[in-house]
This record gives C-alpha cells, structure tokens and sequence, in this order.
C-alpha cells in the first residue's frame, strides 16, 4: 500500500519521526531526572500522597518548560476557538466542567486527601499534558508533512504508535511507586496495550473534531473512571 507520492516525501516523514522519537526520548529523560530529584530530596517513602504530588508537580514543571521552549500557538496545540460553532463551544465548556467536577467529586464525599491529588493527577494533569503533547502539537507538526496520500489516517496511526511506546518512559514511576507491586515487564506492557486503545480513540477525536478539547475530555473521564 502506498502512503507518499513519492520517495522523497518519504523520506522527509520518517526524518521527522525520528526527530520526534528523539525529542519524546529527551523530554522523558528530563521528566525522570526532575522526578527522581525530588524524590531524593523529598523521599516520600510510603506516603502515596507526597508520592503523586511529586508526580504532578512534575508533569506542571516539564510542561511549563515544554511551553517555553516551543512558544506554540493555540493553532499547534489544536486549542484554536475562533472556528468552532456556538453549539460545540457550549458542549466543551460543559464537558471540562464536568470532568473537573468528577475528578474532584470523591474527595468532596470523603475528604481524603489521597483521593483528591490522584483525582487531580490522573483526572486533570495527566490528560492535559499527554493530550497536548500528542492530540495537539505532535499531531499538528505530522499532519503538516507534505506528500502523505492520506495524511489524516497516517498521522492517527503514527501518533498513536508514539503514544504507545511513549508509555514505556514511565518505568522510573512504576519503579519507586510506594505501592508497585507484580511483574513490571507485565504492567509495563499492560500500559502500553492501554495506551494503544486510549490512543486510537482520543486520535479518533481528534481526527474528527479537527481540536484537542474532546481528546483532552475523554482521556480524563477515561482516567477517573478506570479501575
């Protein structure tokens, strides 16, 4: 089957892959570095609370940077408002609220704190960073390779595949995780058959809607309600 009109777009495509996987592979390493440095200043020990918020700090302080370094626009994070209609602007407006309202609900009903920063980790941080990162301007800097025949279907399959192996970075966490527990080649490749299946459906979201809102909304109800 064919992809490009010719060797030349080809070749362009996989050098921007490869550029990509070797900026994923850096931004991971920064993101581990920064991690297990707190870690050791912190050494939250078995405390999950202190655990998870060291992990969200984290995602903050790595997209801040991410954000700096890019200067994106909203256009290259697929953020862009001015060509949605009324109508869908009012359902991702209710839709955000909605997953902030969910991802913060159990701890209103309980009032424990664990529950609160892994709703907000899992729920809200992780979402917007992932989805960004990949719906957003990952996927807008594929989409814009020249000669693709069919450069919507291939940049889903290849953001999704990014997205997959992308979950493999995360080993650091699983590793001093106070709770990690089980075979860690298992769960690592449990994370990735799990982000292979969220990736193709936030993909499909994005290919349809054309923004990163319904991505971003999915995966964060994806993340609350997961068990």
């Amino acid at each position: 089957m064919k992809f490009f009109h010719s060797t030349n777009h080809r070749n362009n495509y996989l050098k921007l892959v490869l550029r990509i996987v070797l900026a994923l592979v850096i931004i991971q390493a920064v993101r581990a570095t920064i991690f297990y440095g707190m870690w050791i200043i912190v050494h939250p020990g078995t405390d999950i609370v202190i655990f998870q918020l060291l992990n969200g700090l984290n995602y903050i302080i790595v997209g801040i940077l991410l954000l700096l370094y890019f200067k994106p626009s909203l256009k290259d994070l697929g953020l862009n408002w001015d060509d949605v209609r009324m109508r869908t602007r009012i359902f991702y407006i209710i839709g955000l609220t909605a997953l902030i309202i969910l991802a913060v609900s159990p701890y209103t009903f309980e009032w424990e704190l664990h529950i609160l920063v892994l709703g907000l980790l899992f729920g809200i941080i992780t979402p917007l960073f992932e989805e960004l990162l990949f719906r957003g301007y990952i996927w807008d800097k594929i989409s814009e390779s020249e000669g693709m025949i069919n450069p919507h279907g291939l940049t889903l399959i290849t953001v999704t595949l990014l997205f997959m192996v992308w979950h493999m970075g995360y080993i650091d966490v699983l590793m001093l995780h106070p709770l990690a527990s089980g075979n860690l080649t298992m769960i690592m490749i449990s994370k990735m058959g799990i982000g292979l299946v969220l990736g193709l459906i936030v993909g499909c979201l994005r290919l349809k809607t054309g923004k990163t809102y319904a991505p971003i909304i999915f995966h964060g109800l994806w993340n609350v309600f997961a068990p």
